[in-house]
């Protein structure tokens, strides 16, 4: 069993785990989700914590992230995100922060102008203070599952490794993204309730292109996984909708719809924001040398 692993997966000294490696440990990671998902869901019910049971199908797919990791790659989790030498933690706090500003613009905008639309959370603060560290910790978690099942790993498939600048690929990258991005969304509750459920759609298929596009301009993931954490972070402690498939205890719910042009605005110019940020980031990579 072991020959016929080292067989397949024979590590390139500079790319890493191979492409095919890449491939079966995504489509092994969607297994665990599909199939143990359900009964993590089961199992966890028993909690009675919406937001635990909302997130417990992604803790099965990093389960399988991580037996993936084991038994077919051979590349370190550090190169598997970014093609520098470290995690750039300032460039993902910076990507965070980024983000996280315009959401808080915009809520500031609606508290103002549209004050009858939100309200506070009923529940207690000794509730808030005990969902909090579960929220801080499954949120992370289930970020990173899908940036990486969805995005890291189709996309170091099709780039051949190395994020690469080449017009052909980073096109295909991208609407690979959109695609991926946009299939396990369908079945959100969102898309029932919105306003214009098209523009869920448009908001999914962007955030999938645009995030994949920023991420290949930068050479690493770091800003993919910063932008997804922050955006789910702020719905599950800031500021809520109804009907949302995250269900959690925030500060504010909102009866505002969604589906809107507001909210397309809001993703482009958080996506924006955080292209500012990271503009050192893109000099530099830019100026390095094609692979």
């Amino acid at each position: 069993m072991e020959k016929l692993r080292r067989n397949l997966m024979q590590k390139d000294t500079e790319a890493g785990s191979t492409a095919f490696s890449m491939a079966l440990a995504m489509v092994l990671s969607l297994l665990f989700w599909l199939i143990l998902g359900p009964y993590a869901v089961t199992l966890f019910a028993r909690f009675n914590i919406p937001y635990l049971q909302a997130n417990a199908p992604f803790l099965a797919m990093a389960l399988g992230i991580v037996v993936s990791w084991k038994l077919l790659l051979t590349s370190s989790p550090r190169s598997l995100i970014t093609d520098h030498n470290t995690f750039r933690l300032p460039l993902f706090f910076k990507s965070m922060g980024a983000y996280l500003l315009v959401a808080i613009i915009f809520l500031l905008l609606g508290l103002i102008f549209e004050p009858e639309a939100y309200s506070t959370s009923d529940a207690s603060l000794t509730e808030y203070l005990m969902l909090l560290p579960l929220v801080l910790i499954l949120t992370p978690i289930q970020t990173s599952s899908e940036e990486v099942v969805f995005r890291v790993f189709p996309i170091r498939v099709v780039q051949g490794g190395r994020l690469r600048r080449g017009t052909l690929r980073n096109t295909i990258a991208c609407v690979l993204s959109a695609i991926l991005f946009t299939a396990p969304h369908l079945s959100n509750r969102e898309l029932g309730s919105a306003e214009k459920p098209a523009l869920v759609l448009v908001f999914y298929v962007l955030f999938g292109a645009l995030v994949t596009a920023l991420s290949i301009t930068v050479g690493g993931f770091e800003p993919a996984l910063a932008i997804h954490a922050a955006n789910n972070l702020f719905v599950a402690i800031i500021c809520n909708y109804q009907g949302s498939s995250l269900p959690s205890l925030p500060i504010f719910t909102t009866t505002k719809p969604i589906g809107t042009p507001m909210d397309l605005l809001q993703l482009l110019l958080g996506l924006c924001m955080v292209f500012l940020v990271a503009r050192k980031e893109i000099i530099a990579q830019h100026q390095s040398p094609k692979c």
